[in-house]
């Protein structure tokens, strides 16, 4: 299948933007299964890591992985149809439906306000938020991530001596609450919050294995 150009991919992703609910559909006390979702790559194949835990223990509940064709090479600002393609895939052979979903990258703390957790969010219906190491666009000013003007994400500090997380909305989810889910998911020593540092193992685990 011919691969869209990146203005027909940037078209695309201001009209997913424009879908996106950055309210809660969900609160904190009635999430029961959350889900962390990372990508590895191994030539010309991607391996699609899902995590399902309990929210209220951080214990897993289930674990799956998908092995799928990389859709596309990188393209900056686009890691949504890189990323989001193999994510649904794996989103759909869980057996446990998780109620909120997180991702490695950004929500609406992106230039087109679409990046990959939008992406996931709006194509699945459901809540999910973007956990990114580092800043796409914006600038910050205390913990708040702004876009014009915007308040559009959170600096989430998790690890002592350590840069902060940037926490965005994809979908059905406010900024406060985004930070929220993430802060109650971290388990120390690990900077990242526990469904995507256990998807993010498990994904390389599995490329190293089919070497």
């Amino acid at each position: 299948m011919k691969q869209p150009s990146v203005g027909k991919m940037k078209d695309m992703q201001s009209q997913i933007a424009k879908q996106v609910r950055v309210e809660d559909a969900i609160k904190p006390d009635e999430i029961r299964y959350i889900a962390g979702f990372d990508v590895a790559y191994k030539g010309d194949k991607c391996v699609c890591a899902a995590v399902v835990f309990d929210y209220k223990t951080l214990e897993i509940v289930e674990k799956k992985v998908i092995v799928a064709k990389t859709p596309m090479n990188y393209i900056p600002g686009l890691l949504a149809f890189r990323e989001g393609p193999p994510i649904c895939q794996a989103y759909y052979d869980l057996e446990y439906e998780p109620d909120v979903i997180l991702v490695d990258g950004h929500g609406i703390a992106h230039p087109d306000r679409a990046g990959l957790a939008v992406f996931i969010g709006v194509e699945l219906g459901k809540p999910a938020v973007g956990v990114a190491k580092g800043l796409l666009v914006g600038e910050v000013e205390d913990d708040n991530i702004l876009l014009d003007g915007e308040v559009v994400g959170k600096l989430v500090k998790t690890k002592e001596y350590a840069k902060p997380l940037f926490v965005s909305p994809g979908n059905f989810i406010s900024v406060e609450t985004a930070a929220e889910i993430v802060k109650h998911c971290v388990v120390p020593p690990h900077k990242l919050p526990e469904p995507l540092h256990a998807a993010h193992r498990f994904a390389d685990k599995n490329v190293k294995e089919k070497e």
